[in-house]
């Protein structure tokens, strides 16, 4: 147990709220970043250990009242492709990550866990997922910002350049400051029910990957994707057992403390048929309406995740589809 005090990004995020949740059972203190419009509606919520500061632009604003006794920042908040416009969503990603780090490096603030996205390690946007490779922690996207510019319209391209540019700027960061302890989490596809916490989605654009299973258990296949899947609540779990991790000696731990989270393969057609069986209420298309796969699967070597985080087992797919199913039911009542 601990009496930290960290600092989370973006808290009202898919991934930020189960991060809290988390990180309030294991007995740290949290701070949440929302802009202002949500901060009051969220300060209602009363949560015990939990408190809330306005960030209104993770790029540009002051974070001097809220890194005040922070002993950790766990940086989450990260702009979803179609949002923006393609300069203002990298702009967001990759400053956004250097403004947080560069404040809180000035208070006096030493650890940092930082969310990526397994897009950081792929060769290029969707064709490296079906190449037969094998993708581990320690390989890079050699993505550019010309790159991104000659892509702008591919929505799954611009989600992943901006993961990439702002992690390699996150730890550019790092050998510049061997002061800091930086972790990068990378997970696969996410999926999973809501934080109880938050406030639910009030309508589908706010379903974020979950728009994937909704799309499932509402008649039609999902658009083709990585067919990589983990949970929401393990993804969670990966950046509290970082942030848990001893300090490693800078500049040798810089990109070493970097870890593919991912449960499995697991594909849309496989999910329809388990949702058939066992959610035979929902209207889920028919198998032969699934577009096979366009290539061998390349593969996300874990090992890191499990030899240095001590991760253990993952959720399996199965219980993961089945609870986004049941959670999207849920929230769907409420609009």
């Amino acid at each position: 147990m601990s009496s930290q005090l960290i600092l989370v990004t973006g808290v009202t995020g898919f991934i930020a709220g189960h991060v809290v949740e988390q990180l309030l059972r294991a007995g740290y203190h949290v701070r949440g970043t929302a802009r202002s419009a949500k901060v009051a509606l969220l300060q209602k919520t009363n949560v015990p250990n939990l408190e809330y500061v306005a960030i209104d632009d993770v790029a540009v604003s002051d974070f001097t009242e809220a890194l005040k006794g922070v002993d950790a920042v766990v940086h989450v908040a990260s702009p979803l492709p179609g949002k923006a416009s393609v300069e203002e969503t990298m702009k967001t990603a990759i400053e956004g990550s250097l403004n947080v780090l560069r404040q809180a490096e000035k208070a006096g603030i030493k650890k940092f866990v930082v969310t990526s996205s397994f897009g950081s390690v792929l060769e290029s946007s969707l064709k490296a997922s079906f190449a037969g490779l094998n993708f581990t922690d320690s390989d890079w996207a050699p993505t550019t910002h010309e790159d991104v510019l000659a892509n702008a319209e591919d929505p799954y391209y611009l989600y992943f350049a901006s993961k990439v540019l702002a992690e390699k700027a996150v730890w550019d960061f790092a050998r510049e400051h061997p002061n800091v302890d930086v972790a990068t989490i990378l997970p696969g596809l996410v999926f999973g029910p809501y934080a109880a916490i938050f406030p639910l989605p009030s309508n589908v654009s706010q379903l974020g990957t979950n728009s994937f299973p909704w799309a499932l258990i509402n008649g039609t296949a999902p658009p083709m994707a990585p067919p990589y899947i983990v949970d929401v609540r393990d993804v969670a779990k990966a950046h509290v057992l970082a942030l848990g991790l001893g300090p490693v000696v800078q500049p040798e731990s810089v990109g070493k403390k970097r870890f593919l989270i991912n449960a499995g393969i697991y594909t849309w057609k496989q999910a329809a048929e388990y949702l058939k069986v066992v959610r035979p209420e929902l209207n889920i298309q028919d198998l032969d309406k699934f577009a096979d796969m366009p290539g061998p699967i390349s593969t996300l070597d874990t090992s890191r995740a499990r030899d240095v985080l001590k991760f253990g087992e993952y959720i399996d797919p199965q219980t993961t589809v089945v609870d986004v199913a049941d959670a999207l039911v849920t929230v769907s009542k409420t609009w």
